[in-house]
Formats: structure tokens, C-alpha cells, sequence
């Protein structure tokens, strides 16, 4: 299938229908609106009020969500949320509630909670920061007052000081003796910092701070509202911060009270207003006249009859226009591939979707990656875990949306593959059936599907990975003549395509052939193929230079061109590192296991634990790589040999919702 065949229409309907129609036109979720090119083109009349009236109220339900989201219990875990167990609504019903949440007024209400809450944080930190002091300078005993008001003759200074210091500013102030008093308050011995009180006649007090500030005093100033001795500042203080914490304890539990109750009721809303805005966003992008209104959208081939249907039966006088897409369009790509390689559209839109009438490189990219994952993980062992934890899902979830279960069937084809090659190449988990001896009743099944070892024999396993990555290169290489043929460029399917798989496959098998593994007549075969190959490269480089040096030069450096080659053969080699990785990991966690076994007691039970988390934590590991690496052979080694994306994913408009699942259309005007 590849790339599913657009049409452009066109509706022409008149105003009064326009709601019908867009609603009709989202629910169908096959249309992607255009955007009106005319520069003359006049939006709906009430248009932007409308967007301003979603926007209006997502804001609110945005803030509400993320104001009661630290205090809401939700029912529902995260992985229900993400593998679609959501509630069904109506959009009748979503339309109701959100109809009857006053978003605004509960926002209001949510935010006069909060700047509350806000000041009673900053005066708990407060009152904490004044009984913080109050504690250290308990043992003075007169009232505070005089350290910051004083009397008409006195007045005093807090502060601290390095203990080292105190005597040093004890004589400083022993020249003002008579004028002045120092406190040191009571500390531990070990404190390397003592708080001091100075008190002093006011008529020193400039000489007096200066001393103290040359001695290395740090001067600590008090609230304004502590007045009295320190202790009864500090009991005031606990009072307060009793009195406090209540009112917060108050506020929290009415937050949460409201959480409780309106969190779900503003998710509905919130993804009410979010469909509404959608649909009032294809309506903006619309043109109008007078009385008639112009939807221009993409829409498949396929999908074009019901649609027709569903539009005429609420408006018969709508004028449905349908154009094939010309040179000046740029459709998007809607891949729509055969069931084994469908959910590998997503890996292509992940790298990047084909553009409009180019090949879709899904059913090549397809069969390779689920054999590169399989060779990559690479373990029997793992993959039964893999398959057993996705049909949990799937025997759970029966709703996964589709961009999920997309990349849960990757993983489950990808288990099969990895199953297979585990099996001939006997790792289960490693070495586990060998090793232990209660599992010896499965080696003759294991035997009996054993063919390779890659750790007795790794070179044999290396050859079939760089086999595997000369026939995947030259697959890219022949997709690119095939399109350079399919568009008419002969030249440069011969010239810059066919040309290279010859010399690539000529010079291999000259190589294999110089080792003496295959007949003489496949050696001649690789010659001439690399010779022929070699001179038409060489002609190609070089045909449009006038001057013969540069012809020649130009060829020559085409030529050299084959290291590059060489690198991509090569970086399949991490076919086998990464599979040899996965056993190698797999078999030293099964040897420290049966170590740990032969401890007395407990040996068996460590040895349990070792295994069950050495080979999850294995599975973790090898899983990540596996995918990564070989996505990474596609994207960089396969596609740079034909494919470069650059087209756009078809985004139909339809209910695209957050929380609940709209099982209908049409609700009330």
C-alpha cells in the first residue's frame, strides 16, 4: 500500500450549516483542513470570539489542573492513562458539564486559596527564623526592646562573633567600660560562633558599632514585633506558629477536599473546550462571503464516499469539489502498509514520512529491523519475558491508542525474532539450562534447535552480520535505481546506482574468492562485475568535465568513495557485538549466582535474587540497545542509500481528548 492516495476537496456550504459541517468533518477524523492561501480571504464572522472563548476557558482548566494536580489522588494509574483506559463520554455530555463548571470562578476561588497559602508559608518561615534566634539568645535577660528602641540613655546591639574573637572585643571595649556592657550568651563549649549582646549609653554608639564591627561582630536584627523577654517572645512565637499551621492544615484540606471533587469535572471540560477549539480552528482557516463558507481539506481516496455521504445528509445543498493533488499542493503522507510491517510506519515518521508520491520505505525498513532486534537481544530467555509482559497489556488494555500499540506490536515481532535466534543459537537466559543442574531436562530441547555458538565461534557469526549488511546496503542501493528508473533518470540509475552494487558485490566476491570459499567461476564473476562496475563509476564522475585531468580526477575520487562503503559493511559488526553482549552479560550473572549458591543456608536465596534482577536489569540493558542499534542501521547506513523523508504526517481534525474517549459526535447547538 505505501502512501495512501489524497484527494483535495473542496465544500462549499452556506452559513448557516458551517457548525453541521465541521462537526461532521471532525467526527469523521479523516480530513486535514488547509489552510486558505487567499490573501483576500475573510474569516467566519464570530470566529475569533469563539477561539477566544476556548482559549478562555483552557487557560483556566490548564491552571486548575495544575493548581489541584499536587493534591488529586487519581484512580487511575499513569500506565492505565497511557495504554487508553479512559472514561467514555459523550460529547453530548462532555458538552453539559462543561456547560455547567464555571471554570473562571473556581479558578478565582483557587487562587485567593493559594496567595493565602502563600502568605502562611512566608510567615511560618518567618516565625521558624525568629524563634531560630530567640533560642540562641534565651538566656538574656532583659526585655528586646532595648536592642532595637532602646531608652533615652541606653541601648544595646545583637550579634554574633567568632569565638576566638569574643575576648579580643572585650578589650576593645575596655576602654569604654563605663559605657558599655557585653553579654556573651550561654553556648556549647564546641560552638565555634557565640552570640553577644552589646549594651551601650547612646552617646557611644557610633564608637561602640565601629569597634564591634571592626572585631568581626555580625549584626543580627530583630522583628519589629518582639518586644519582650525571650521568653516570652519564644512562647508568642509558638503560639503563632500553632495558629499557622492550623490555618494551612485548614486550607490543604479544603484543596484537597476540592481536588477530590472537581479535578475529573475540569478534565472533561478541559478536553471539551480542547475538541471545540479544533473544530473552530478548521472554520478560522476557512474563506467566507456574505452567506457561503469554503472548507478546503485532504481527505483519502477511500474515505471520500461515506464522507460525501455524511455531509449531504445534514446539508444537501453543500458543493463537494474534489481535485487530484497537482505539482503546486504538497499533500501529506499517510502511510498504510500490510500487517507485518505497519507498525514500522511509525519507526519511518519517527525518522521522517515520505513525501507525497515518493516510495514509502516501510516494507523494506520492516523485515530488517525485526532481524536486527532479534540478532541484537538476541536471547530465547528474554524474549518469552518480553512477549509475556506485552500480552499482559494486551490481554488488559483493549483500548491502547494506536501510536502505542504501534510500538508494542515493534517489540512483539521483535520478541519472536529474538526467540528464534536465541534458539539456534542456545541462549536461554544466558547459559542457565547448563549451568543449573535443575534445568537439565530442557537441554535436549535446546540441543535440538542449537546450530551457532557465537562465543565458541564468533567469525561465523561476524561473516553472516556483514552479509547481512552488504544485502541490506545493496537493497538501498537497488530501491534508488528502481526510483531513478521509475522517474526516468537511466543515467543515474546506471550510473550512480547500478553501478555501485556491482563494484560492491564484485569486489566481495573477489575477496571470498581469494580465500579459496567459492568456485574460480564465482571469482571470475566478481572481477568482471567490479571491473565493469569500477568503469562505469568512472565515467559517471567525470562526464561533465571538459577538462580530461578533472574527468579523471573526478573518477578517481568516485572510486575512493568505496571506503565509504567499507565503514557501513562494517558497522554491522554490532550484530554480533551486541547479541555476544547480551550472552556474555546473561552468563556471568548465572556463574556469580551458582558462586553464591554454595553458601550455607542462604546461598540458594541470593542466588534467586542475583538471577531475578541480574537478568531484569539484563533485559533492560539489552532491550534499549537492541532497539536503538538497530534503528540506527536503518536511518543511517540503509537510508542515506536512497530515502531522505522531508514530507509532513497527514493530521486528520478529530476528537483529540487528554482524558476521556468521545465515543460520538454532533452534540447540542
Amino acid at each position: 500500500m505505501g502512501v495512501v492516495k489524497l484527494k483535495k476537496a473542496e465544500l462549499y456550504y452556506h452559513k448557516s450549516v458551517e457548525e453541521n459541517i465541521a462537526r461532521i468533518i471532525q467526527r469523521s477524523g479523516v480530513c486535514q483542513i488547509i489552510e486558505s492561501s487567499e490573501e483576500t480571504s475573510v474569516r467566519p464572522a464570530g470566529i475569533d470570539a469563539r477561539l477566544a472563548r476556548c482559549d478562555e476557558h483552557e487557560t483556566h482548566a490548564r491552571y486548575l489542573l495544575r493548581a489541584l494536580g499536587s493534591y488529586y489522588v487519581d484512580q487511575m494509574s499513569s500506565l492505565d492513562r497511557l495504554l487508553g483506559e479512559k472514561p467514555v463520554l459523550s460529547l453530548n455530555e462532555l458538552a453539559q458539564i462543561a456547560q455547567k463548571t464555571d471554570l473562571e470562578k473556581l479558578a478565582s476561588s483557587i487562587k485567593i486559596m493559594e496567595a493565602k497559602l502563600n502568605e502562611l508559608h512566608i510567615e511560618i518561615s518567618q516565625l521558624q527564623a525568629n524563634a531560630g534566634i530567640l533560642s540562641q539568645i534565651k538566656g538574656f535577660p532583659y526585655p528586646l526592646s532595648v536592642l532595637r528602641e532602646g531608652t533615652l540613655t541606653l541601648k544595646g546591639v545583637l550579634g554574633t562573633l567568632a569565638s576566638a574573637q569574643v575576648d579580643v572585643l572585650k578589650e576593645s571595649l575596655a576602654a569604654y567600660a563605663s559605657e558599655t556592657e557585653l553579654c556573651v550568651l550561654p553556648q556549647s563549649p564546641k560552638d565555634k560562633e557565640a552570640w553577644i549582646v552589646v549594651l551601650y549609653v547612646r552617646a557611644y554608639e557610633q564608637e561602640i558599632l565601629e569597634l564591634c564591627a571592626r572585631d568581626g561582630m555580625t549584626i543580627v536584627d530583630l522583628s519589629v514585633s518582639i518586644t519582650g523577654t525571650a521568653a516570652e517572645e519564644s512562647e508568642k512565637i509558638k503560639q503563632q506558629l500553632v495558629e499557622c499551621e492550623g490555618q494551612k492544615s485548614e486550607i490543604l484540606r479544603d484543596l484537597a477536599q476540592m481536588a477530590d471533587t472537581w479535578t475529573p469535572i475540569i478534565q472533561e471540560s478541559s478536553d471539551y473546550w480542547g475538541v471545540l477549539h479544533d473544530r473552530y480552528r478548521a472554520l478560522a482557516v476557512s474563506d467566507t462571503t456574505d452567506s457561503t463558507v469554503r472548507t478546503c481539506f485532504w481527505v483519502p481516496t477511500e474515505a471520500l464516499p461515506i464522507l460525501q455521504k455524511q455531509v449531504e445528509a445534514v446539508a444537501p445543498s453543500v458543493a463537494f469539489v474534489v481535485f487530484d493533488p497537482t505539482e503546486e499542493d504538497n499533500p501529506p503522507a499517510l502511510l498504510q502498509n500490510k500487517p507485518f510491517t505497519r507498525p514500522a510506519d511509525a519507526l519511518t515518521n519517527l525518522y521522517s514520512p515520505p513525501i507525497y508520491g515518493e516510495l514509502d520505505p516501510t516494507p523494506f525498513l520492516a523485515p530488517f529491523f525485526f532481524l536486527f532486534f532479534g540478532m541484537c537481544l538476541g536471547d530465547a530467555g528474554y524474549a518469552l519475558v518480553i512477549a509475556a509482559i506485552l500480552w499482559m497489556l494486551f490481554k488488559k488494555y483493549r483500548k491502547i491508542p494506536a501510536s502505542v500499540k504501534d510500538f508494542i506490536h515493534i517489540f512483539s515481532i521483535g520478541a519472536v525474532f529474538t526467540f528464534l535466534y536465541g534458539a539456534i543459537t542456545g541462549s536461554f537466559f544466558g547459559d542457565f539450562i547448563d549451568v543449573f543442574p535443575f534445568m537439565a531436562f530442557l537441554r535436549p530441547i535446546k540441543n535440538f534447535f542449537f546450530v551457532i555458538d557465537p562465543m565458541a565461534d564468533p567469525m561465523k557469526v561476524l561473516g553472516i552480520s556483514l552479509f547481512l549488511g552488504i544485502v541490506h546496503l545493496m537493497l538501498g542501493l537497488g530501491i534508488a535505481a528502481y526510483d531513478a528508473l521509475r522517474k526516468g533518470n537511466y543515467v543515474d540509475a546506471i550510473g550512480d546506482k547500478i553501478s555501485w552494487i556491482f563494484f560492491v558485490v564484485g569486489l566481495v566476491l573477489v575477496g571470498t574468492g581469494a580465500t579459496g570459499a567459492v568456485p574460480w567461476i564465482i571469482y571470475l564473476l566478481g572481477q568482471c562485475m567490479a571491473v565493469a562496475g569500477a568503469c562505469v563509476i568512472f565515467w559517471y564522475a567525470g562526464r561533465e568535465k571538459k577538462n580530461i585531468f578533472l574527468k579523471i580526477g573526478s573518477g578517481l575520487y568516485a572510486l575512493y568513495g568505496c571506503t565509504s562503503y567499507l565503514g557501513d559493511i562494517l558497522s554491522y559488526s554490532r550484530l554480533l557485538a551486541l547479541g555476544l553482549g547480551s550472552a556474555v552479560i546473561g552468563s556471568i550473572i548465572n556463574l556469580l549466582a551458582t558462586m553464591v549458591a554454595e553458601i550455607p543456608f542462604i546461598g540458594w536465596t541470593l542466588a534467586l535474587g542475583i538471577v531475578l534482577g541480574g537478568h531484569a536489569f539484563g533485559i533492560a540493558v539489552n532491550l534499549l540497545g537492541a532497539f536503538v542499534h538497530s534503528l540506527r542501521l536503518q536511518y543511517v547506513e540503509f537510508f542515506s542509500k536512497f530515502y531522505s523523508g522531508g514530507g509532513a504526517v497527514f493530521k486528520p481534525l478529530q476528537f483529540t481528548t487528554q482524558y476521556v474517549e468521545v465515543v460520538d459526535g454532533l452534540p447540542q447547538s
